[in-house]
């Protein structure tokens, strides 16, 4: 990945660019191809230059000219200027940023963007795009769009964004679905923000499913009010995700309620009135800050005593 400063662009003096080199040769390509709306002279000409570069004899400095013509062609073609458009559409972006890096990928699952802090370079953001979406500015558009909107709120301290994304529990698979709901959640809010009327069915459907547990009334209004949202916050989207049965705050387990043992919700849970002083002690050993009246899980239950030696004090 090459490193590039424009210094060209006074809103973006404080940020550095940087392209793969895959990402400027393909975009290219491809309006060379056609598939753009090219002048034929200019596909002409790009060629021609190309063909010289060939006769430089050093590698790195053969590799070079190749970047370099990419690079002039990626300008002149107006894909560079249609990338800084867009970016100028989120003005939280340059000043917060040291670097925004573009690079290729092939898959569309593999598309998105992706933050990166670190004490010695700040905060660097990469996005991960797909070539072919420049056959269409609108294309590019829809997609920077939304990945933008994704890093404008990272940074945005009114949004509070934290990478720990795992909710309270603690085993994997709940925390895979805690993950799966807060983007599902944050992407909701962001077409929401951008006005994509035509995005909102597929949304509510992804949603519905998400949230199946919810009577149809609580579905219809949360979701109005995360497809309109005045200002999201991490914290509100991370508390829906993880906990929507608000299972947390309730004075007693509740059906379906993850377990405070293992993390797992639950709809068996063990009568802990019934379960011997050994049992609970065994309980209290691993979690401490547990108590009989957050309940356990009728497997936990079993585990612990069993474990523990007190198998004959499990309720019959």
């Amino acid at each position: 990945m090459r490193f590039l400063r424009h210094s060209q662009q006074p809103a973006l003096i404080a940020m550095h660019q940087r392209y793969d080199d895959d990402f400027v040769e393909s975009a290219v390509f491809l309006a060379a191809s056609g598939r753009r709306s090219v002048p034929a002279a200019h596909i002409r000409r790009f060629h021609i230059e190309r063909e010289r570069c060939y006769s430089v004899l050093d590698p790195d400095e053969r590799n070079a000219a190749f970047f370099k013509l990419h690079l002039d062609w990626f300008r002149e073609w107006g894909l560079e200027k249609l990338l800084l458009d867009l970016l100028h559409e989120y003005p939280l972006l340059p000043p917060a940023l040291t670097t925004l890096a573009f690079r290729k990928v092939r898959m569309k699952k593999d598309e998105g963007a992706e933050l990166y802090v670190s004490a010695e370079n700040g905060r660097s953001a990469v996005v991960a795009m797909r070539p072919e979406r420049f056959e269409s500015d609108e294309a590019v558009r829809h997609f920077l769009r939304h990945e933008f909107m994704h890093l404008s709120d990272m940074v945005n301290p009114a949004f509070g964004y934290s990478p720990d994304v795992r909710g309270p529990a603690g085993n994997p698979s709940h925390q895979r679905i805690v993950r799966e709901r807060y983007r599902l959640l944050w992407d909701i809010t962001i077409d929401g923000r951008l006005g994509r009327a035509a995005d909102s069915e597929r949304h509510r459907a992804v949603f519905d499913q998400a949230f199946w547990f919810w009577p149809e009334d609580k579905r219809g209004e949360v979701f109005s009010r995360l497809w309109a949202p005045e200002s999201p916050r991490h914290d509100e989207l991370l508390t829906l995700a993880s906990d929507p049965r608000d299972v947390t705050h309730a004075d007693e387990p509740l059906p379906g309620g993850a377990c405070p043992s293992c993390g797992f919700s639950t709809f068996e849970w063990a009568d802990v009135d019934a379960l011997g002083e050994g049992v609970r002690a065994a309980i209290l050993r691993a979690f401490p800050r547990w108590s009989a009246a957050r309940g356990v899980c009728q497997r936990c239950a079993e585990v612990y005593a069993t474990a523990n030696g007190y198998a004959e004090a499990l309720p019959q």
